[in-house]
């Protein structure tokens, strides 16, 4: 059944076929390939990568040869099937593969099949100038004699390069086969492990493909978000795992004629397509999940003295006191005195209020779980930092938050319980910080910004903040948190400006070191949650 004909797809959106129009490249993709190919014009030899079963290391091989393809300085050869008997046939078929004819190994020995190949490699990489590379796919199944040849192989050199150019792309056991031929490990050049995606990326490779193979420019919505969650959970961020699930989930939209998949029925579909866990790791799941969801319960609804809920941050946010138990050293109580009843109450969930929120979880789930599932989204720490000489905590608290402000340094010291004196910190000590929601749409000020730099660690934006050029406008941290780009530290100028005209005008007399990566910024994405409080200077 054409069942993207139906959905109006031009194309089927999740086929398993290696079809290049639907490569998704994730950033480690990116990197893998870009390394790659470095190596290869560089001519350095030797280039391994390793992956799992399913992680697109066949998809990437395609993508090389694809990037090659028209240049006519560089020509690939590939071995899909790398299991050979014996030398002769090994030899006979990357000879073949380089003459462009069949040769029978009957006709020739091990020695002459290596001297053609010699005499073709300085043939064409140094009279012809061109670079020769040679792909092997499932290079775990190379039998040893065939590590030896290209061992040989990588002998042929000039003064300055290697002339025969080699990229296997093998599952995890050839790590073990590299253990064992050591003299072959040391040639290597470049060697990359290929891991599986991560949420943001499996989200995004899925909203790729359905805006590839779809009639209009648009991305039809047809995954809500936790259906991604689901898939992202039941593959762990395998692409061909991710590809036959949402094949089926498709399939599954048709048959139910349903116009969205939701977390029930991506999770179904899972449990029909994927092999099943163990019955005693299913069992250990559900225990798991019923005493979270109890425990979350009974926090909500027990009226317990000593209930905390501490919405950190902002005008709303409820007062927080220390009372000392009489006759019991060492206890302190947290006391949460309710804001005025004129005044909303700041609730610390993991997404702001916004009209566009709601939309975003399915309709079937209950508000309790809700809340539990956005709560495991949005991360519950910033980051950690590590104290340098003449820091102190109240200038990091500033500096990551805005401001300085007693709740923030209490909220410290409940992630930091090994810091006994925060006042006193020694360097070396590492702080945590924690995210404390604080949700400003819009940002304040005229609506236009200079980012000079984006980290995605918090240590990094604090050293890139230490580093800073005196002589440049000063800067600052703004920690945020989207759907699309998960966590994130943006350092912008204080100032804010009126038009883009006035921001570029300031950008480019930055200091050449901030320059290049400096950007002008107008607004973030729709339902972002910052941890910071935004107070820009005006321009």
């Amino acid at each position: 059944m054409d069942y993207f004909k139906i959905l109006h797809f031009l194309k089927e959106p999740f086929s398993n076929s290696p079809d290049p129009e639907f490569l998704f490249e994730s950033q480690q993709h990116k990197n893998c390939l870009q390394q790659l190919e470095i190596s290869l014009r560089l001519r350095r030899g030797l280039n391994v990568l390793i992956g799992d079963i399913g992680t697109g290391k066949t998809t990437l091989c395609y993508q090389l040869i694809r990037r090659f393809d028209r240049e006519e300085k560089v020509e690939t050869h590939l071995i899909l099937d790398p299991y050979f008997t014996d030398p002769l046939e090994f030899l006979s078929n990357v000879a073949g593969m380089f003459l462009g004819e069949p040769i029978s190994k009957e006709a020739m020995s091990v020695w002459r099949l290596k001297e053609k190949i010699k005499h073709y490699l300085f043939a064409k990489g140094v009279d012809g100038d061109k670079i020769i590379v040679l792909i092997i796919d499932e290079g775990q199944k190379m039998p040893p004699f065939c590590l030896e040849i290209l061992r040989e192989f990588l002998n042929y050199e000039t003064n300055r390069y290697k002339l025969l150019q080699i990229v296997i792309l093998a599952q995890k056991e050839f790590k073990e086969t590299l253990k064992k031929h050591a003299n072959f490990a040391d040639r290597i050049n470049l060697y990359h492990f290929l891991g599986p995606l991560n949420f943001r990326d499996t989200r995004t490779m899925i909203q790729f493909r359905l805006k590839r193979a779809h009639d209009s420019s648009e991305s039809p919505s047809l995954f809500s978000y936790l259906a991604m969650r689901s898939v992202y959970r039941a593959t762990q961020g395998y692409p061909r795992k991710i590809i036959h699930l949402c094949h089926r989930i498709i399939l599954d939209l048709i048959i139910q004629n349903r116009s969205k998949a939701n977390w029930f029925l991506a999770r179904s579909c899972a449990r029909r397509v994927l092999p099943q866990r163990s019955r005693k790791w299913q069992w250990v799941t559900a225990t798991a999940l019923t005493c979270l969801v109890a425990a979350f319960l009974l926090l909500t609804l027990a009226p317990w003295p000593f209930k905390v809920r501490v919405p950190w941050g902002g005008k709303d946010s409820n007062r927080v006191s220390t009372q000392r138990h009489e006759g019991s050293p060492g206890v302190v109580t947290l006391k949460i005195s309710p804001p005025p009843a004129d005044k909303p109450t700041t609730v610390a969930s993991a997404k702001p209020r916004t009209k566009s929120s709601a939309n975003t979880l399915d309709e079937d789930l209950t508000k309790p779980v809700r809340a539990l599932i956005h709560e495991t989204v949005v991360p519950r720490l910033l980051g950690q930092i590590t104290v340098k000489e003449q820091e102190t905590v109240a200038s990091m608290i500033s500096t990551v938050y805005g401001r300085f402000k007693n709740e923030y340094l209490l909220s410290l010291k409940l992630v930091n319980p090994h810091i006994q004196n925060l006042g006193k910190i020694n360097p070396g000590e590492v702080v945590s910080f924690p995210a404390t929601h604080i949700v400003q749409e819009p940002l304040p000020g005229n609506g236009w910004w200079i980012q000079v730099a984006e980290k995605e660690r918090l240590e990094n934006a604090y050293q890139f903040l230490r580093v800073y050029p005196k002589d440049a406008p000063p800067a600052r941290i703004i920690p945020y948190w989207n759907e699309r780009d998960g966590l994130k530290f943006s350092l912008v100028l204080q100032q804010d400006f009126v038009d883009e005209k006035s921001a570029r005008s300031v950008m480019n007399s930055l200091p050449p070191m901030i320059v290049s990566s400096s950007k002008s910024i107008k607004q973030w994405e729709e339902g972002t949650i910052f941890f910071s409080e935004v107070k820009l200077k005006e321009t």
